[in-house]
């Protein structure tokens, strides 16, 4: 079943690349060497088994938990998914949901790279034949231009950089030496501290050097900025809906949540979220890809991100357009619509409980992760679910810092300051440390 699943997914997402590729040789000659490396046709293979690999031990993991007490006889001619569901004595939903959220999503994201690559081929073959100059690497302007802000700006930037690291990374480690925080909730708070961490470091080293130095940056480290900021920021989405289920699972229904919150689930609800977001940052990498740059080479931010590249290109990027908008708003509509669900039923758990007491304990855990949501959804929202008539790009840059560098700043914060957990943790950490006897 491992290995039926690996490939299957692979194929999918090996067809979409050969799409790509057939593409560049047609609208992009001239570029196809360059577009289409050994480098990147590695990469390609390497990223398309990796997904497969991941997605097929998600279901694999998850199927493998279930209990199989009744009729031991699959009928079929190999062991699949279903027929393997319809004989657990356990509860599938989750396992019926997460295969039809992880098929659909990479069946119609391979197929839309497909669809639009050939559509594009038809529409642009033209440009084959047309003579223009190829940009090779952009100029990053940075956040200012004002010499006045500069030192203040790159001191508060360095400090919000610095307190993030050591908050996440603190956490990280805080959470793998205390037994008592080796709960479902603390491993979702271990993978989101990595993620912030990782994050703030694909954008804080070359903002800060850009305060002082004008930075170039090249098409193809372009694209892999880009590429691991989609990711690491669609991965966050999803960890944050997978937390607002385990809250609902921890306070909704308490008897089950040993059952249903199992490390193996933890550990599948995990990696679905990393392969979400790699298969989000791969069909938005690709379209970016095709784009031609044939005219100016000036970034008016302090990263490479879609809307100002797209401002850039010399190809029709009404495609690429659509599919941000289409993706941008699908994703945060299916975690958002997790999130409210889950709380809804969380309230409605919460008003049962008769003691006061009982009622703000069980608030008080939902707190941090409802302040975290709020933080989260509320900038990527106003960013990048509206028209591009609306855009403005000294507002984007305000926002994109405050995602980008503040928010995995404050998660950290958020989740040790409200959460006596956390706070008791560090106190006999820093006991154990400075006051061993």
């Amino acid at each position: 079943m491992f290995f039926f699943g690996c490939f299957a997914d692979a194929e999918c997402l090996l067809l979409a690349a050969m799409a790509y590729d057939r593409y560049a040789a047609i609208c992009n000659p001239l570029l196809y060497p360059t577009l289409m490396s050994s480098r990147v046709c590695v990469c390609f293979i390497v990223l398309a088994y990796l997904s497969g690999s991941m997605t097929s031990m998600v279901h694999v993991c998850l199927t493998f938990t279930l209990p199989f007490c009744g009729s031991n006889i699959v009928n079929h001619f190999f062991c699949d998914i279903p027929p393997l569901l319809a004989l657990s004595c356990a509860d599938t939903h989750i396992n019926e949901l997460l295969l039809f959220v992880l098929c659909g999503f990479i069946q119609t994201s391979t197929f839309m790279v497909i669809f639009i690559s050939y559509f594009c081929s038809k529409k642009n073959k033209h440009m084959a034949d047309v003579n223009f100059t190829l940009v090779t690497e952009f100029i990053l302007l940075g956040l200012t231009d004002r010499a006045e802000l500069k030192v203040f700006l790159f001191v508060l930037f360095l400090l919000i950089y610095t307190i993030s690291l050591v908050g996440n990374l603190g956490m990280l480690f805080l959470i793998h030496i205390t037994p008592k925080l080796q709960t479902p909730m603390y491993h979702f708070l271990s993978c989101l501290s990595f993620v912030d961490a990782c994050y703030s470091s694909v954008f804080a080293p070359k903002m800060l050097l850009n305060f002082f130095v004008e930075q170039k940056i090249s098409f193809s480290a372009c694209i892999v900025q880009y590429f691991l900021f989609v990711s690491l920021l669609t991965t966050e989405g999803f960890l944050l809906a997978a937390m607002a289920y385990d809250r609902y699972m921890a306070i909704a229904n308490p008897l089950l949540y040993t059952v249903a919150m199992t490390k193996m689930v933890c550990v599948a609800l995990v990696i679905g979220s990393c392969v979400g977001g790699l298969i989000n940052s791969l069909t938005h990498t690709i379209g970016l890809m095709k784009l031609s740059f044939c005219g100016p080479n000036v970034i008016s931010h302090f990263f490479c991100d879609l809307p100002p590249l797209l401002k850039l290109s010399c190809s029709d990027t009404s495609m690429n357009e659509l599919l941000l908008l289409i993706f941008s708003g699908i994703i945060a509509l299916i975690t958002f619509l997790t999130v409210m669900i889950s709380y809804f039923f969380i309230v409605t758990a919460i008003l049962r409980i008769r003691s006061a007491a009982g009622r703000h304990r069980a608030f008080s855990t939902c707190a941090s992760h409802l302040t975290a949501v709020t933080l989260f959804y509320g900038s990527i929202s106003f960013s990048y679910i509206q028209p591009s008539s609306q855009y403005s790009l000294e507002q984007e840059k305000v926002v994109s810092v405050f995602y980008t560098l503040v928010i995995p700043m404050l998660n950290p914060l958020i989740y040790s300051l409200r959460n006596k957990e956390v706070k008791d943790a560090v106190k006999r950490a820093i006991e154990i440390k400075y006051f061993p006897c």
